[in-house]
This record gives C-alpha cells, sequence and structure tokens, in this order.
C-alpha cells in the first residue's frame, strides 16, 4: 500500500482497526487520539505487535474533539513526537440515540452530533492542513515524478447518511451530510499545498458504536443486513482498507471524494 510515514488516527472503533492496518501496511509512527486514553493506550500495544518497520513507535493523548484546544494539543504532541504528519484520520463520532421523526427531534441530542461529527471533525482537518502545509513536499512516486508531491493526507469518516437519509436520523443525517462539505471545501483548498482530503462512508459496521445502539434500540442490528445488497454488515477491517487507500500515493489523483463502502447500501437508499 506504500504507507511508509507518521498517522495520527482519531476516534476508537474503526479509528483501531485503521490504526491496526496502518501499523501493518508500514507505517513508522502512530499517534492515537481518543476521549478514553485507556483505549487509546490499549490500541497503542495492540500496534507495538503489529508493525512491520523497526524502530515503531506508538503513543496515545486523551482528545475531545469538540474541543479546539483538546484537538490543537493533540497535534502539538504529534509534532513533538513524530515531527511530520503524513496521515491525518478522524474517525470520532456519536450516533442517534434517540430516533425519532424531525418534528419530535431531540434538540439536544441534534446539537451534540454537530458538535462531535462536524465541529470536531472541522477542528481536525483545519489542525491538519495548518501543518502539512508547512511540511517539505515529497515525491508520490519518486520513479513517477509525473504522478505529483505530497504534504500529507486526510481522511475523515463519513457515512452512507453522508449520501442519502433515513427517517427518524436527522442528527446523524445533518452532521454527515456536513463532513462531506467540510471535506470537499479542505480538498480545494489543499490542492496548491499538495495535501489531499477525502472522506470514506460506510454501511452499518460491527464495532462498538453498533453495539450502543442495540443496546439503546433493541433489535435495530437485525433491521440493519436488510437494507445492505451485499446481505451482511462491514467489517471495521474493511473501512480500515478503504482509508488506507486514499491516504496512500496509490489514490493520487482522487481528493474531494466520498468514497462509499457500503455494501451498495447507498445505491438501495437511492431507489
Amino acid at each position: 500500500m506504500d504507507i511508509t510515514g507518521n498517522a495520527i488516527v482519531f476516534g476508537g472503533g474503526i479509528g483501531r482497526a485503521t490504526a491496526l492496518a496502518f501499523a501493518e501496511a508500514g507505517a513508522v509512527g502512530l499517534l492515537i487520539a481518543d476521549i478514553n486514553l485507556e483505549a487509546a493506550q490499549s490500541v497503542t500495544n495492540e500496534l507495538r505487535g503489529a508493525a512491520k518497520q523497526a524502530g515503531f513507535r506508538a503513543e496515545a493523548i486523551e482528545v475531545d474533539v469538540r474541543l479546539q484546544e483538546s484537538v490543537d494539543a493533540a497535534f502539538k504532541k504529534m509534532v513533538e513526537s513524530f515531527g511530520r504528519i503524513d496521515y491525518c484520520v478522524t474517525c470520532a463520532g456519536v450516533p442517534v440515540r434517540t430516533p425519532l421523526p424531525t418534528a419530535d427531534a431531540n434538540v439536544p441530542e441534534f446539537l451534540n452530533a454537530q458538535n462531535v461529527n462536524v465541529t470536531g471533525t472541522f477542528f481536525v482537518i483545519r489542525a491538519s492542513l495548518a501543518i502539512m502545509r508547512s511540511q517539505e513536499p515529497r515525491p508520490n512516486f519518486p520513479e513517477l515524478p509525473s504522478r505529483g508531491n505530497t504534504r500529507g493526507s486526510v481522511v475523515a469518516l463519513g457515512s452512507s447518511l453522508s449520501i442519502g437519509a433515513a427517517p427518524c436520523f436527522v442528527q446523524y443525517t445533518t452532521s454527515k451530510h456536513a463532513v462531506i462539505g467540510l471535506v470537499r471545501t479542505a480538498a480545494l483548498d489543499g490542492v496548491k499545498d499538495d495535501i489531499r482530503v477525502n472522506c470514506v462512508c460506510p454501511t452499518w459496521v460491527e464495532s462498538n458504536m453498533t453495539k450502543e445502539l442495540e443496546r439503546d434500540i433493541p433489535g435495530i442490528k437485525a433491521s440493519m443486513a436488510p437494507g445492505i445488497p451485499i446481505g451482511r454488515l462491514g467489517r471495521p477491517e474493511e473501512i480500515a482498507d478503504a482509508v488506507l487507500f486514499l491516504c496512500s500515493p496509490r489514490a493520487s489523483l482522487i481528493t474531494g471524494t466520498a468514497l462509499a463502502a457500503d455494501g451498495g447500501m447507498t445505491v438501495n437508499l437511492a431507489k
């Protein structure tokens, strides 16, 4: 996959799978940023066992993506510990706890979804671009200079509901639509600095978030797979593979895209 640099990954669940994929693909340094420091530290221990590069290092930091100063502190630690940021992935997000029609939607839950899923993503993308644009450009492929240079690659996690919509999910759908707007704008702003910004839009995934949703809304998991043409929920590793592809130089022509890793779910939503 031509992954050779340093990565900062925000969030657990798919973030954990993504961090492991980075380590297995050849990353030399990883900072795991999560609101749960103990969970982040546990992931760093896994990474050290999975890493392929000699001299690999992994560190953890507690972060609340709703707070700009917390996000900025994570990036400060990243630069101090690893110097260069080659890949930034933000997976931090919150699901819908109380699915209701828009007229009855829970206002605090709506606002929290925007704070975490939108404002948090904005803080991460903003900080990553500010640092990456000051870095020295590197060729995507030294033997093929026509494939351009890179100062870094950013991937945000969207959702199938970034592209389509579903009843009673106004909090989540609104926030995830906004993520695509952020990514597309940042991609255009980053082009001149050789920075690519993309989004991966998963279907329902076998993750802690899905387990939490099942606790809050008993029986919802059983309704998920029938809406996915491929016939099953996604695996975190499958989303991580999509993220790594977009981060890698093999995606050197791709920026501002919303890659649906969803088993055909968004096609189904568009029927």
